[in-house]
This record gives C-alpha cells, sequence and structure tokens, in this order.
C-alpha cells in the first residue's frame, strides 16, 4: 500500500504542493489543508509543528469567526467559539492531538510547520494509559490504514496491546473497532489530519518514525 507523507521541500514559498502530492524530502517545512464544511462537526488533528501549537496560531487565520472547537480534557469536551478576538484562553493544541471542529461557514483549514519528529531525530513516543480515552492523531501528517506498521506510517498497531481499541467518527457518531491478535476487522482506513480515540488495554507506548 502506497503512503502518503505530505512534506514539502520549497513547496512552502512556491506553493505547488496540494493534498494529494506524495513526496519525501529531509526540508521536513510544509503545509496541510484540511477543508471543512458549514455546521458539521469533525473530528481533526494537529499534524505539523507551527512552533507555538495554540488555537490561535493554528486556525486564527483560517477558521472562520462564530465557529467552535471542542478540546478533550480527559473525561468531557471543553467548547470554545472564535470571536473576532481569537478563542478564549487561547488553548494548547500540541501536535497529534484531536480535537472537534464545527465551521460557521465552509472553509478550508491551513496548518504550516513543522513536521515531527524530524528525519534522524529517533521516534516520537505517546504513552498510553491503560483504560484512559485519548484523543489523538497522527503526528506524522501521513494517510494509509490503522494496520500499517513501519517507518512513514501510523504504527499505531505496533505499540498498541491486544484488546485494546480505537474510535472514529462517521460524522454523526462513533465506531469502536477492537485490536485482536490479527489487527483491527476491515483494516479501517485514516486521513492526513484525522482525529480518533484510543483506550489501550495496557499501559503502553505509541511511536512514528521518520525516515531520513
Amino acid at each position: 500500500m502506497k503512503k502518503t507523507l505530505l512534506i514539502a521541500a520549497a513547496a512552502l514559498v512556491a506553493g505547488i504542493i496540494s493534498s494529494e502530492a506524495q513526496v519525501y524530502s529531509a526540508n521536513v517545512v510544509g503545509y496541510v489543508s484540511v477543508a471543512v464544511t458549514a455546521g458539521q462537526l469533525q473530528l481533526i488533528s494537529n499534524p505539523l509543528d507551527d512552533g507555538t501549537n495554540t488555537a490561535n496560531s493554528l486556525l486564527g487565520s483560517t477558521l472562520p469567526n462564530h465557529s467552535a472547537i471542542q478540546i478533550w480534557n480527559g473525561s468531557g469536551f471543553a467548547s470554545i467559539t472564535k470571536t473576532s478576538s481569537g478563542f478564549a484562553g487561547n488553548p494548547s493544541i500540541p501536535v497529534g492531538t484531536g480535537f472537534f471542529v464545527k465551521a460557521s461557514t465552509n472553509a478550508t483549514l491551513t496548518f504550516v510547520g513543522n513536521v515531527v519528529p524530524a528525519p534522524g531525530s529517533g521516534p516520537s513516543s505517546l504513552p498510553m494509559t491503560a483504560g484512559q480515552l485519548q484523543l489523538v492523531g497522527s503526528i506524522l501528517p501521513v494517510s494509509g490504514n490503522f494496520n500499517d506498521t513501519g517507518t512513514n506510517t501510523l504504527n499505531l498497531i505496533a505499540g498498541l496491546p491486544n484488546h485494546s481499541a480505537i474510535q472514529t467518527w462517521n460524522g454523526s457518531g462513533f465506531v469502536s473497532i477492537t485490536k485482536t491478535s490479527t489487527g483491527f476487522a476491515g483494516n479501517p482506513g485514516y486521513s492526513v489530519a484525522q482525529g480518533f480515540f484510543v483506550k489501550a488495554s495496557t499501559n503502553s507506548v505509541w511511536t512514528q518514525n521518520l525516515s531520513n
């Protein structure tokens, strides 16, 4: 299965790399565009490090006023509406964090920044606590399937114990899929900047790595 790694060499300036591009480069400054539909709850994640990673820095220029985001606090969602002054409290949204967006009008969100981890810097590591719902997204801006493993992939299944579960959003509710010894049934796909819940059956670590 061909994987998509959305990173751009010089494309940030030239503007020639689209969300369909399949580009690998040691220059890991790039952008990811996500279309959002008015009035529709969409579960996305932050795919790039912009150096600040707050709601205002990530979404302030592209998410329309009167739109809302919902941030997971570990037990429920905190909803914050965007005004002409931005998001009250300006919450942090680190790379690989999932959150809901409900746009007031159709828009395209553009995330600009660095891919992490950088090539050769070692893998990213996200501890997963047994029985805890964690709202996440891929640290790397990649697309593929939940059963994918290895460099430049989601690689979630490699560190997720059997009997753990993922919950993906279908636009109106969550679909839960449990990991067995053969992986996730149906080998569901995921897209760049997609958010999803993970609930690990035992304490574990999710790692992702970018090739040099």
